[in-house]
């Protein structure tokens, strides 16, 4: 087996160019990775990822075209066993909650160094998961945690999750029609499903909810 056929191959996606050149930059350094292609938005990011099958996807959040949250959505519809590393400058906890909900596999920032990139990407290569201490923190609560703290999750959907941690994170419903490349009005259906089916009767109800079941934490 050649050098070249033990490289981990990766698709990487983010629309600000010198970003992405930097990035690929600091990843052939690396030695061990080979980028099998660039792509500037969510949608070409796709069409690469089903072309290209990649060991790992290196993705941007807020791109054109479609946005990462639903370009997650639409990748592992088509491609279940796709590694996704998320690199974004968000780092609200409820951000990452909703990542994580996506399907990512992986969450760093950009401001992390390239050694931490380096061995996210790695990690999730061998098919595991890189996350933030403060999600794995979150997560790990929840786990121990009593089945009524969280219950209140088990009755929405998915995509219901998705809305409800942006929500929660002090998102408007037109930011979250953005970021989930919804409609204004179905954003804004969501947030009032999530209302219900949680019976409280407006968003700052819903944090102080959120906050008292440890779901801010």
């Amino acid at each position: 087996m050649s050098l070249q056929e033990n490289k981990i191959r990766i698709v990487i996606a983010d629309d600000h160019t010198l970003v992405r050149q930097s990035i690929v930059q600091m990843l052939l350094q690396q030695g061990d990775f080979e980028v099998v292609q660039e792509c500037e938005d969510g949608q070409s990011l796709v069409q690469a990822a089903i072309q290209q099958a990649p060991d790992v996807i290196l993705m941007d959040i807020s791109m054109p075209k479609m946005n990462g949250l639903v370009a997650i959505d639409k990748l592992l519809h088509t491609r279940p066993e796709a590694r996704v590393l998320v690199l974004t400058m968000h780092d609200e906890l409820e951000y990452m909650h909703a990542l994580h909900l996506s399907g990512a596999r992986g969450y760093v920032l950009k401001e992390s160094s390239t050694a931490q990139l380096a061995e996210a990407i790695r990690i999730i290569h061998k098919g595991g998961t890189f996350f933030p201490e403060a999600l794995t923190k979150s997560l790990a609560t929840g786990k121990g945690s009593s089945a009524d703290e969280h219950s209140i999750l088990n009755n929405i959907t998915r995509r219901e999750r998705e809305v409800f941690y942006l929500v929660v994170a002090g998102r408007t419903t037109k930011e979250i029609a953005v970021l989930l490349d919804m409609s204004h009005k179905t954003a804004e259906n969501h947030r009032g499903k999530i209302l219900n089916k949680m019976q409280v009767s407006n968003t700052a109800e819903l944090i102080r909810l959120a906050a008292r079941k440890g779901l801010l934490e």
